[in-house]
């Protein structure tokens, strides 16, 4: 059973599972090796449950037991892992004559096909939340960094008050002091979701800011923080085979934004593109 199917089985029977059940499945979602590390009593005890309960859990999974979730983990780690999974998937396609044709194809189906999901009204919902809020904040950790960094650049451009978190601790300390309820954060937030990244939203969720999370599960860590969850769920394919759809998605998000008011966006555009050519083209060339 490879990672993609551990996870998809997960989220196929997680509505069916008892609370103390759930609890297990989240914690393997988001730590996958506490499974190799620890015994089913160890793990329960980290899922504040039993070690019947894991047993179940397994059970449930149509698993034998919690060997045969050790074994399945410890395949996707040393077998499959995200970068194995993306080199594995191009693998069928390296015969093909028009090989960037086909990839790209590819790509693009993956877009259309996550677009397709995506509920018009939520997302109406946070790009007004997006252009009213008076700060933003951005947390992204792994494979999800690029992706906050490019964010944080564009929404720069476009609307004040635009930051990316980082883990400086004075940083950290000083935007806990500043956060209140007319802020909005947004994770992003791929498998294997960073401990770090969620710890801090749930800190500022708890300041009173409103979180708009991006990930690729639903039953994914950030799920349980978002007032406007994302789920850009494509089964079978690898954390780095996402990031393009990913990046359309927040392209998309920023396009959402200006609808609001283009106007006002339109006269943000022509203040910077006077800016780049007053100083920053000098500056660099």
């Amino acid at each position: 059973m490879a990672e993609d199917t551990l996870k998809t089985k997960i989220e196929h029977v997680f509505p069916s599972l008892s609370k103390s059940q759930q609890r297990v499945a989240k914690l393997i979602l988001d730590s996958p090796t506490l499974v190799l590390m620890h015994s089913a009593a160890e793990l329960g005890k980290h899922a504040e449950t039993s070690e019947t309960t894991v047993i179940r859990f397994c059970y449930a999974l149509g698993l034998s037991g919690y060997t045969e979730l050790q074994s399945t983990i410890t395949s996707t780690v040393v077998q499959t892992s995200s970068l194995g999974t993306y080199i594995a998937s191009k693998e069928s396609y390296t015969d093909e004559e028009q090989y960037a044709s086909v990839i790209m194809g590819a790509i693009s189906q993956q877009i259309t096909d996550i677009a397709s999901r995506i509920d018009g009204q939520l997302f109406d919902e946070a790009t007004k939340k997006l252009h009213t809020t008076k700060r933003v904040v951005i947390i992204g950790e792994g494979a999800s960094y690029i992706a906050a960094q490019w964010l944080g650049f564009t929404l720069s451009i476009l609307r004040p008050n635009v930051q990316v978190a980082t883990k400086d601790t004075t940083s950290l300390f000083k935007l806990y002091r500043e956060i209140n309820e007319d802020c909005l954060i947004v994770l992003i937030s791929l498998h294997r979701y960073y401990k770090e990244a969620i710890q801090v939203t749930e800190q500022l969720k708890s300041l009173g800011a409103e979180v708009l999370a991006i990930t690729d599960s639903s039953v994914a860590p950030a799920i349980r923080l978002a007032d406007y969850p994302f789920v850009l769920q494509s089964p079978n394919h690898s954390t780095i085979d996402l990031l393009p759809a990913l990046m359309a998605f927040l392209n998309t998000l920023v396009a959402g934004m200006t609808k609001q008011d283009l106007p006002y966006y339109e006269e943000q555009q022509k203040i910077y593109e006077k800016l780049h050519v007053n100083y920053l083209q000098n500056r660099w060339s």
